[in-house]
């Protein structure tokens, strides 16, 4: 049975709209003695301060650009994440106070843009408040700073919601009262691309691939094309710039043995093959690209050049086998890939969950093997896609007991640990 409408209240429906009123002003308050220092709120003459509230932005919302086919639910999402990510974020003023995000988005900038218009003798004290929040208006390096806040939130929320698999998330910014003080409505314009999926024959079976690229801050794709000789391959002919692949075999690796939020490795992927300068280690018919997360090295890309186009064929974690980091494990410890998979050492994830870098003969193994950077992460933990609980790291050493490179160590005690 649906339920029978709530009737309407005007006596409720005008104090619930003096409680919205009074808890804005609350706000504005707040955020003028935040921006401009005590007292100048106080400066507002009543008439303004209404006009402050009459003009009022609608709540920054995220909203399907038009044409657009996305799904109901993603623009949800969105919304959602946005708001959890504002949540509890602050950020740093030119004079050392700290405010919300979210209300400097809403009445932060409601306030700072209404004084920024108007004169200095639009009331008793105007060129005061003008003065005080000065350092704020539009086109000052503050202003700035409000508007990169913009664009970093929106491209944390974009990266959590694009994925290779499905597609590519952007935001249009535009229309928000941080870019653009005029805007009617505070909304964010957000697009979706769609990933290039096709099918090749490789190595005699069809692999499904996707085309190598992402979207640029215009809204246009860009596609990754490299040259043979970047990779040190020898080209047939002119060293053209090629396009590049991914396997679907790669980024299923990708997730399994980094285990973040795919948008985050995905778009790490392209940013590798967009340097002029790629590095890479040439092995036979093949070339492995380092893939980095926070400048660490976790692993690598594999890339082979068949019919005239770079295929990504798979991702090696850093202790894998065929890793020149797995091979030096293996010749320190003979440690094969079998007890890699057995210590569970062969993903980030469970790597991470022995907290290794508290441990002292097991940080100078990893860090002796080349592995020193997997050390460094494990503030990634709050990024994966799966919780892991913690390991006991004594019991990969109680493992590898009667490895030379622990029983030689209990030799020679005199050692240095460097």
């Amino acid at each position: 049975m649906a339920k029978a409408k709530k009737k309407y209240n005007p006596a409720e429906a005008k104090a619930q709209a003096m409680r919205h009123k009074k808890r804005f002003m609350e706000r504005i308050a707040y955020m003028c003695d935040m921006l401009a220092g005590p007292g100048i709120f106080k400066k507002f003459p009543p008439a303004a301060l209404e006009q402050i509230y009459e003009s009022r932005y609608p709540v920054l919302k995220a909203k399907a650009a038009p044409g657009s086919d996305m799904s109901k639910s993603l623009v949800i999402q969105f919304n959602k994440l946005m708001n959890r990510f504002m949540e509890d974020q602050f950020i740093g003023l030119t004079n050392g106070n700290k405010v919300p995000l979210n209300l400097l988005f809403s009445e932060g900038l409601i306030l700072i843009n209404y004084v920024s218009v108007m004169s200095d003798n639009y009331f008793a004290h105007a060129d005061q408040v003008r003065e005080s929040l000065s350092d704020y208006f539009p086109e000052t390096e503050s202003h700035d700073l409000i508007m990169d806040m913009m664009a970093t939130l929106m491209q944390d929320v974009t990266l959590f919601l694009s994925d290779y698999n499905r597609s590519i998330i952007k935001a249009d910014i535009n229309q928000t009262a941080a870019c653009n003080m005029l805007s009617q409505h505070n909304d964010i314009m957000i697009h979706e691309f769609k990933t290039e999926k096709s099918s090749m024959i490789i190595d005699g079976e069809k692999r499904v691939v996707y085309r190598l690229g992402w979207v640029d801050p215009e809204l246009k794709q860009v596609w990754s094309k490299i040259k043979p000789s970047q990779l040190g391959f020898q080209s047939r002919g002119i060293d053209m710039p090629l396009d590049v692949y991914i396997q679907q075999h790669a980024l299923n690796r990708l997730q399994e043995r980094i285990d973040i939020t795919p948008g985050i490795m995905h778009s790490i992927v392209f940013l590798t093959f967009e340097q002029d300068d790629i590095e890479y280690h040439r092995e036979n018919s093949r070339s492995l690209v380092p893939f980095y997360i926070s400048d660490e090295k976790v692993g690598y890309l594999l890339v082979t050049l068949d019919d005239n186009r770079f295929i990504i064929r798979t991702f090696l974690f850093l202790t894998n086998d065929n890793t020149p980091e797995g091979r030096k494990l293996q010749k320190l410890i003979d440690l094969e890939k079998e007890d890699k998979k057995h210590l569970m050492i062969d993903k980030l994830s469970t790597f991470n969950a022995y907290h290794i870098h508290q441990n002292e003969k097991l940080s100078k193994l990893f860090t002796d093997a080349g592995c020193g950077s997997l050390l460094k992460l494990s503030h990634l933990q709050e990024f994966s896609q799966h919780e892991i609980s913690d390991k006991d790291p004594e019991s990969i050493l109680k493992y590898l007991a009667d490895a030379e490179y622990f029983t030689g160590q209990a030799a020679h005690p005199h050692e240095s640990s460097l």
